[in-house]
């Protein structure tokens, strides 16, 4: 009898851990349109078709996302969910308090993710009217767009387009949710996957 119940135990141990992971929700083609309706994908697009030039560089340490965010493409930074790096989803900060010397410490202890170049474009993205951040060079450069408020609205990593969905009704905005589309070319989507927090 006790043979029989051990293997049940870690089969019910087992469908609870794979229950509480969250996991990216496919999005069938006949209900992407409406999907991508609702964060205006057009105006989305329209920023992507632009071809962005002249910046001002700048060092900016790297914060990399907590464990409450899906695999980001691309290694997203955590620290650029808003351009003043306000919102709070990122991963716990080091142990240095303001004020404690960091002389004769691992800078990898003071910015555990390191430290990045990233490019603020001089012109604004079209129609969504925000910044525009490029983070790394060549295939493997991050393009970041940002609404007028300072919120992320998405970002481009090779042929994949993150979108963030905000509730911004409340004091202080919310993430609720990200899109992962892999669009074309051109920038038309052809699989749209939906993570809710």
């Amino acid at each position: 009898m006790k043979r029989t119940l051990i293997p049940f135990f870690i089969f019910l141990f087992a469908l609870s851990v794979f229950a509480s992971e969250k996991e990216l929700k496919n999005i069938p083609k006949n209900k992407a349109a409406k999907v991508l309706k609702s964060v205006a994908y057009a105006t989305i697009r329209s920023t992507l078709l632009v071809p962005y030039g002249e910046g001002v560089e700048k060092e900016s340490t790297y914060t990399p996302c907590s464990e409450n965010f899906p695999t980001m493409p691309g290694d997203f930074p955590c620290n650029y969910l808003d351009w003043e790096g306000t919102t709070l989803e990122v991963a716990p900060a080091s142990g240095v308090s303001e004020g404690e010397s960091t002389d004769n410490t691992d800078p990898e202890d003071v910015y555990p993710g390191g430290k990045v170049v990233l490019k603020q474009v001089k012109q604004k993205s079209p129609n969504l009217n925000g910044k525009v951040v490029l983070l790394g060079e060549g295939e493997d450069q991050l393009k970041l767009f940002y609404g007028p408020k300072g919120q992320i609205s998405h970002y481009l990593y090779r042929q994949t387009l993150v979108i963030f969905k905000w509730n911004l009704s409340g004091s202080e905005p919310s993430l609720i949710g990200l899109l992962f589309v892999n669009v074309n070319r051109d920038y038309f989507p052809e699989v749209v996957k939906e993570y809710s927090f």
